[in-house]
């Protein structure tokens, strides 16, 4: 069945005859609107196609009751007359109105492309608010697939020529720009024709900053500690002024005083005290090899692979006798390959 929802008999709604009637003198007075119309015409309600199901679910259960109840009598072929009238007509007033939904679409968006635009010639837009939420859906698809065709063939080159190449595809906003259609829930948006088509700004040049973040510097002064110290004031390693004193003078202050006289440098002194101030350098001390002490084995069974030993490789034969470290040799003991051979 597709995407058709499937009704149960408990969930149909019922209409009273009076209802019934209504709904079906609309259903024709509209069909006889959209007769030889190029627009779709304004419909009684907003919810018409919704009511007109609802006359036809009425009439199908009436001729279920009336079958059960009485048979095929006249009542019954007459109300079957009438179900088939409905069904015709809302056949033919869906077909003209999806066409004339169609050919408003195409002409909404091919005819002011590649001409003289007129204004007094310009299609008005559909009020949605009296037209079917289905049939604007059906319009914002059309209106979808139209562009695509637009698109596709290269509609702009072929209407405007080489200008074309030079023609912004649309106005260029900034970057998170939204639209009001985003915030509306029904399809095709406040118009029902989908949003205009924008251009939205990618070359976003980045900000400088310009201030210091001191929680950055102060981490990067943990990380290198030797740089420590190199970004404070000069200021804060200056002693500060001595205070000019007036008057009576304390018994200290002419020790404190500084000298008149210039202070004399003994150069040769500074250079023998630099000279004798000369570290002499520190030699490493290699570290002493302690040496395992060596058993004597004999090899009982030749080994095809030699052994890694200090001294480097060392190959096995039966019968040879060699001088190994103490875990090589109770190895090769423990595993039959040789045997103690003191002494």
């Amino acid at each position: 069945m597709g995407n058709d929802t499937v009704v149960t008999m408990a969930e149909r709604i019922l209409l009273d005859d009076s209802v019934a009637r209504e709904i079906e003198e609309q259903l024709f007075a509209t069909l006889r609107q959209q007769t030889n119309r190029p627009v779709p015409a304004l419909l009684p309600h907003k919810d018409f196609w919704e009511r007109v199901a609802q006359l036809l679910d009425t009439i199908e259960m009436k001729v279920h009751e009336i079958y059960r109840t009485r048979g095929p009598d006249l009542r019954l072929q007459n109300l079957q007359k009438r179900q088939a009238n409905i069904r015709r007509t809302a056949s033919d007033l869906a077909r003209k109105r999806l066409v004339a939904m169609l050919q408003h679409a195409a002409s909404t968006s091919l005819r002011s492309e590649g001409g003289l635009q007129n204004s007094a010639q310009e299609l008005a837009a559909l009020d949605w608010g009296r037209h079917d939420p289905a049939e604007r859906e059906f319009y914002s698809n059309v209106i979808e697939q139209i562009s695509r065709f637009k698109q596709n063939v290269g509609w702009k080159a072929m209407q405007h020529g080489l200008s074309s190449e030079e023609m912004p595809e649309g106005e260029i906003l900034a970057a998170g720009t939204s639209q009001l259609d985003s915030f509306v829930e029904e399809a095709g948006g406040l118009t029902g024709q989908g949003p205009p088509q924008i251009t939205v700004e990618d070359n976003i040049t980045p900000l400088v900053e310009d201030y210091v973040d001191e929680e950055e510097v102060l981490a990067k002064q943990d990380a290198y500690p030797e740089l420590e110290g190199v970004t404070l004031d000069q200021s804060a390693h200056e002693a500060p002024p001595e205070p000019i004193v007036s008057g009576a003078t304390h018994a200290a202050a002419s020790e404190l005083a500084p000298s008149k006289e210039k202070e004399e440098h003994d150069f040769n002194a500074w250079a023998e005290a630099e000279a004798s101030s000369v570290e002499e350098p520190i030699t490493e001390l290699e570290p002493e090899m302690v040496e395992q002490p060596l058993l004597r084995i004999r090899v009982l069974q030749t080994m095809d692979e030699p052994i890694i030993t200090i001294d480097g490789e060392l190959s096995l034969e039966a019968g040879d006798v060699h001088f190994l470290e103490d875990n090589m040799a109770n190895y090769l003991v423990s595993t039959g390959v040789a045997e103690i051979a003191e002494l």
